[in-house]
């Protein structure tokens, strides 16, 4: 094709019918038939956007490198690397979706997941995984279609690869809404849990039919899609050390989906909590997105979480305070919400108790903002449940605070509204403290 470095028109090569296949942030992709042999390609070249020529050059390199049925193929590239050539696919999954369905999507995920392990394992990683970006080549129908990653433009390339990083800090990385948040801070430094989450976002707007926003959960409500909503959380967490870390692991919890198919949540959440209880530590994670996936089942938190021990709790706390924060708020709200029905009166201090030792944790751990937050919550359940017991547990505690906690709870208390103040009011206790003991003056 030429000398290396040497750029040679497309046009010599190539004729073109004028129609523009696709149109992205630094690229055009357009239709054209070589000149010689008559085959139908895709030929992509730059726009003039910053910096476009050289993501060009990235994206060629990166697909070169790597080998996979799954991973879109170059044809033919310019040896000055300012265009390429490639299949034409007959859509991409965004505009395909209507013609899919669930074990289409098992099956794309598995294959996608399958070529982004290969990246990932020459220490790549694609950082805009959308459902833009994955691909059909052509089939003898939709189920025969072959499903491959493009767009490879956005790469993130091993460390010291290269002396002049396209990529800067605080650089926006990524399509919005399924970009990894840790995407917005450095980008350089992202893991192949970043692919992770974008692909848990892609199966959020596949099974919702609903564009996913950057911050907020997306997850199926359909009754017939639910067991898929532990595979989202955990793929999707914010928190990359909370979150499906590799492709092999997002594999194995596939199988999970497959599994739990057929298994009521309740169920679920009930032999997750018994293998806990019985020295199981490795199912208190899937316990915790069972939970996170299901925040307005009561049966899940009341019945359920509701039973860990303490220290499970403090230990916890210490490791992950802002999701067994959220965990415990949704506990107390659901306390409040939830027709008590037959369940034993006493359980109403079990729950309350889960709540307030996360509380105390949070407090022993100096995580005054997560307690001020927690503790509006868990005043509230408390005094709706009017379970005195906890209710003396609570002010025995509140008596051995002082200083920043002992304001920090009282703000709480007051935000917790009239309602709340009256019940501790009316309670048979004398606070202590100068600033409870003025809140709670008749």
């Amino acid at each position: 094709m030429g000398v290396e470095g040497i750029g040679i028109d497309p046009g010599t090569i190539y004729r073109f019918d004028g129609k523009t296949l696709g149109q992205g942030g630094y690229a055009d992709v357009r239709r054209a038939w070589h000149r010689q042999t008559g085959n139908e390609v895709a030929l992509k070249r730059p726009r003039t956007a910053p910096q476009a020529l050289e993501r060009i050059r990235v994206e060629i390199e990166a697909q070169k490198q790597l080998h996979h049925p799954n991973i879109m193929p170059i044809i033919e590239h310019d040896p000055g690397y300012s265009w390429y050539t490639m299949p034409v696919a007959d859509g991409t999954l965004s505009k395909l979706r209507k013609e899919l369905d669930e074990e289409d999507l098992i099956s794309i995920l598995l294959n996608i997941a399958d070529a982004l392990e290969i990246a990932h394992q020459e220490d790549l990683v694609h950082r805009d995984i959308s459902p833009n970006n994955i691909l059909a080549l052509p089939g003898t129908s939709i189920r025969t279609k072959r499903w491959v990653v493009a767009d490879w433009g956005m790469v993130r390339r091993p460390p010291g690869s290269t002396e002049n990083p396209l990529t800067r800090t605080g650089q926006a990385i990524g399509t919005d809404g399924y970009a990894a948040p840790e995407l917005s801070d450095d980008p350089r430094n992202a893991t192949a849990a970043a692919d992770v989450y974008s692909l848990g976002r892609v199966t959020a707007w596949f099974l919702t039919n609903k564009s996913p926003k950057a911050g907020r959960r997306l997850l199926p409500d359909d009754e017939s899609l639910m067991h898929w909503r532990p595979f989202i959380v955990e793929c999707t967490q914010e928190e990359v050390s909370q979150r499906t870390k590799s492709m092999g692991e997002l594999r194995a919890k596939l199988q999970d989906v497959l599994y739990s198919r057929n298994e009521p949540v309740e169920d679920k959440a009930d032999r997750l909590i018994e293998q806990v209880l019985l020295g199981d530590d490795s199912s208190l994670e899937p316990l915790f997105t069972l939970a996170e996936a299901y925040p307005n089942n009561a049966i899940v938190y009341i019945d359920c979480l509701a039973l860990l021990t303490s220290p499970t709790i403090t230990g916890t706390v210490r490791k992950t305070p802002e999701r067994i924060t959220e965990i415990a708020a949704t506990m107390a709200r659901l306390l409040i919400q939830t027709p008590w029905g037959d369940r034993d009166q006493q359980h109403k201090g079990t729950t309350l108790a889960f709540i307030h030792t996360t509380l105390r944790a949070l407090v022993l751990n100096r995580q005054l903002g997560l307690a001020q937050d927690l503790a509006t919550e868990f005043f509230r359940a408390d005094a709706h449940c009017g379970y005195h017991d906890q209710t003396r547990r609570t002010t025995e505690w509140l008596d051995e605070l002082s200083g920043t906690a002992e304001r920090t709870l009282s703000r709480a208390l007051t935000g917790g509204g009239a309602t709340v103040v009256a019940y501790y009011r009316a309670f048979p206790w004398t606070p202590r403290s100068t600033g409870l003991a003025t809140l709670l003056a008749h």
